[in-house]
């Protein structure tokens, strides 16, 4: 990971609560993988690929002591991994293609701004 992604990491585990749900993770996720608008304007020229996403959101889940299997992950398509995965992320990002599932992008830009 580079360093500007080390921000964006540094960041987003500084801003984002202490007890964040896997919800509200998740639907981080999704968002920053469909758009960067959200992010400070340092942030919004990255390349926020799925990978990068993968690795950042992976580390925020080990960080933040998100369980390893939440109960919810199957509902982003995401039954194969541990939270604490890069793979677990990637398949939180394909359930946009997949279930069709559209993050809730007001709700992400909450989580960054009341921190």
């Amino acid at each position: 990971m580079d360093d500007n992604l080390k921000d964006l990491f540094s960041y987003l585990n500084q801003s984002l609560p202490s007890d964040i749900d896997y919800r509200e993770l998740s639907n981080l996720c999704l968002t920053l993988f469909c758009t960067t608008g959200i992010l400070p304007e340092k942030f919004q020229s990255l390349e926020l690929n799925k990978e990068n996403l993968a690795i950042i959101f992976s580390k925020i889940a080990k960080e933040k002591k998100l369980p390893t299997y939440p109960s919810l992950a199957s509902l982003y398509g995401a039954s194969f991994h541990k939270s604490h995965d890069k793979g677990h992320w990637l398949e939180v990002m394909a359930s946009i293609l997949k279930l069709k599932n559209e993050p809730d992008i007001k709700e992400a830009e909450k989580l960054l701004i009341l921190s």
